[in-house]
């Protein structure tokens, strides 16, 4: 009889939003055409796991608060800027009708 594979430990979902290694296609969405979002906030979304429009709209209440809560200085501007408002904006209309609204800041 052959011994029993042990079972694979289950592995926690880490907290927060899912977030990637790098970028899809090693190719990384302009996260700057947000509003709030300069070199220097892009460089630390990226390094939190976020290189794409898709991730940030797709973030619920409780992924913000995550997300926020791992900004070290930047805390408070996701909301305050309506990241995920404007990420659902060029992720649905597109980042042509996205500049548009930006212009009028009609998030």
């Amino acid at each position: 009889a052959k011994p029993k594979a042990a079972a694979k430990p289950k592995v926690a979902k880490p907290a927060g939003p899912e977030r990637l290694k790098a970028a899809r296609k090693g190719k990384a969405d302009d996260l700057k055409e947000i509003e709030g979002i300069g070199p220097a906030m892009e460089k630390l979304v990226n390094e939190l796991g976020f290189y794409h429009f898709d991730q940030i709209a797709g973030w619920s209440d409780a992924d913000v608060a995550w997300v926020d809560a791992n900004m070290k200085t930047f805390k408070g501007r996701i909301i305050r800027d309506k990241w995920v408002a404007q990420a659902r904006i060029i992720v649905n209309d597109g980042l042509e009708a996205f500049r548009e609204r930006a212009k009028t800041n009609n998030y």
